[in-house]
């Protein structure tokens, strides 16, 4: 049975193996750490039998007096993609994004990142821009964003 729970000090290095596995410019274990540290409510983990499956990162930024999420990685292990999880990691962070008054989540996806962008807008996403050589290799980023006030 596959449960979500915020990260634990045990997590990381696997979860480390999964962001480099999934990512060609892999956020470093310090900014993991830091994000854990800070805020382990929005860094959520999706384990089975205590063995990191994925996990999901974000942070509330402020703007304009109002919370803003930022979805900042997700990611699941090759292996188990395609089994509902990368749903289950996204649903429990939007809830408690809602919880802490959010009113809207943004992130971005590299613009060849089909299947990533298909995933998001089927939880209703939305592109609203296009981000030039967003990525250190040049790569263009579709800026996504949800929302919430229309899912309360």
């Amino acid at each position: 049975m596959i449960v979500i729970r915020p990260i634990k000090k045990q997590d990381f290095r696997q979860i480390t193996q999964i962001e480099f596995e999934s990512f060609s410019d892999p956020y470093p274990i310090y900014l993991f750490q830091y994000l854990a540290e800070n805020a382990p409510d929005l860094f959520l983990v999706a384990i089975e039998m205590e063995v990191p499956l994925g996990y999901i990162v974000a942070e509330i930024d402020e703007h304009a007096g109002f919370n803003i999420g930022h979805i900042l990685s997700l990611a699941v292990q090759e292996k188990q993609r395609r089994k509902g999880i990368g749903h289950k990691l996204i649903s429990a962070l939007l809830e408690i994004l809602k919880a802490r008054r959010c009113r809207e989540v943004v992130l971005e996806v590299r613009v060849s990142n089909y299947s990533a962008k298909i995933f998001y807008q089927k939880h209703k996403f939305q592109i609203i821009k296009r981000s030039r050589k967003y990525y250190e290799d040049g790569e263009d980023a579709l800026v996504m964003a949800l929302n919430l006030e229309e899912q309360l």
